[in-house]
C-alpha cells in the first residue's frame, strides 16, 4: 500500500507539473526600453517564462532592431518572426478593417478605449486579425496621440495651417490631418526622429510616455497640444502559423500571458503618463489645450468618417464595432 501510494502521488505530481520543451522566441518591439511597448513586452516575457519554469525563453529586441514595425509585422504574418508589437496603423495594411481604430474621435476617454479592446469588441477585432494571419495577444495602451510641433502653439484648428506632420502610412490619419488643416507626410516610425530633427516635417503625434522615450524634445518638438482625435493602440501580435504549431498547453500560456501584459501596461499608463508630462514640461515643453475641439470632432465625423468608411470595411463594419463596445450606431449626414 505504501509503495502504491508513493507511485500515485508521483503520478499526480507529473500531471500537475506540465513540462515544456526548451524553446526561444523573438519579440520585435518598435519603441525603446522605457516605452509602454516595452512594459507590455516585458510583462509578457515574465509570464511565459514563469509559467514554463524557464523552459520557454522570450527574447526582446527594442527600438526596431529587427526592422521597422511594418517589416516586423510582415515577418510575423509569414511566420518567420513569432511576435511583434507596434502601432495599429502599421498593422492596417495587412487587414483594412482594423483601420476602424484610427477613425478620429472614435473614443472620448480611456474608459471607452478599454471597452473597445475587451469583451465582444476585442473578439471582433481578433476575428479581423486572424483573417490576416495575426493573433492579437495584448493591446498596449499608449495614450491619445497629442500633436506636437517645432513652430508655434496649436490652440485652434487654424493654427494647423502650413504645418507639416509625420504620420504613419494610414489613409485615415492622412485624411484626418487634411481635414484639420495640416499637411500630412507619411514617414516610417524608425525615421521619425531624424525627419523632425532635420526639419523634413514640423511635427508628429504621440502620448507623453512615448514622446519622452523617443526624446522628441531633442528633435525640435517644443509645443504640444492635448488634442483627443485618436488613441494610440499598439497590439502585441503573434504569428498564427507559429501559434498553430504549439501544443494546446503552450497556446493557453501565450494567451494568458497576453492578458497579463495588457493589465500591466494599462496600469503603467495610468500611473506614469502624468509623471512623463511633468518631466517634459520641466525640460521646456509647452503644453496647450484646444479652444475649439468641438470643431475638430465635427470635421472628423462629417468629413473623415464618410470619406474613409470604405477604407475600413464599410458602414456595417464600423457599426458592428460600435455596437460591440456599447456605443450608438453611426449615421452619415446626408
Amino acid at each position: 500500500m505504501k509503495k502504491l501510494l508513493t507511485l500515485t502521488l508521483a503520478f499526480i505530481f507529473l500531471l500537475s507539473a506540465q513540462t515544456f520543451a526548451a524553446e526561444n522566441f523573438k519579440v520585435a518591439v518598435g519603441d525603446p526600453e522605457d516605452s509602454e511597448q516595452a512594459v507590455a513586452a516585458r510583462a509578457f516575457k515574465k509570464y511565459v517564462e514563469d509559467a514554463t519554469k524557464g523552459a520557454v525563453k522570450i527574447e526582446l529586441f527594442y527600438g526596431g532592431q529587427l526592422g521597422d514595425e511594418s517589416e516586423a509585422f510582415r515577418n510575423v504574418q509569414k511566420g518567420t518572426l513569432p511576435f511583434a508589437v507596434g502601432g495599429i496603423a502599421n498593422l492596417v495594411p495587412f487587414e483594412k478593417r482594423l483601420g476602424i481604430l484610427n477613425l478620429p474621435y472614435l473614443w472620448d476617454n480611456l474608459d471607452e478605449v478599454v471597452a473597445g479592446t475587451n469583451g465582444k469588441a476585442a473578439d471582433l477585432l481578433q476575428s479581423f486579425a486572424l483573417k490576416a494571419g495575426f493573433r492579437i495577444l495584448c493591446w498596449t495602451y499608449t495614450d491619445f496621440r497629442f500633436i506636437s510641433n517645432s513652430k508655434h502653439p496649436i490652440k485652434k484648428m487654424s493654427d494647423m495651417k502650413d504645418l507639416k506632420f509625420r504620420v504613419p502610412q494610414s489613409p485615415v490619419l492622412i485624411a484626418s490631418y487634411k481635414a484639420f488643416g495640416g499637411s500630412p507626410t507619411p514617414i516610417s516610425w524608425a525615421e521619425t526622429f531624424t525627419a523632425l530633427q532635420q526639419g523634413v516635417v514640423d511635427g508628429q503625434c504621440y502620448g507623453y510616455i512615448g514622446f519622452k522615450a523617443m526624446k522628441f524634445n531633442e528633435a525640435k518638438q517644443k509645443y504640444l497640444t492635448e488634442v483627443h482625435y485618436t488613441y494610440q493602440l499598439q497590439p502585441l501580435v503573434m504569428s498564427e502559423r507559429v501559434y498553430k504549431k504549439m501544443k494546446p498547453e503552450l497556446q493557453a500560456i501565450m494567451v494568458k500571458g497576453g492578458i497579463y501584459a495588457q493589465e500591466q501596461v494599462l496600469q503603467y499608463q495610468k500611473e506614469e503618463a502624468q509623471a512623463a508630462k511633468d518631466a517634459l514640461i520641466a525640460a521646456g515643453l509647452v503644453v496647450d489645450q484646444l479652444e475649439d475641439e468641438d470643431e475638430w470632432k465635427k470635421a472628423a465625423l462629417e468629413k473623415v468618417w464618410p470619406e474613409m468608411a470604405d477604407q475600413v470595411g464599410g458602414k456595417d463594419t464600423i457599426n458592428n464595432y460600435l455596437k460591440a463596445m456599447g456605443k450608438q450606431p453611426w449615421e452619415p449626414k446626408k
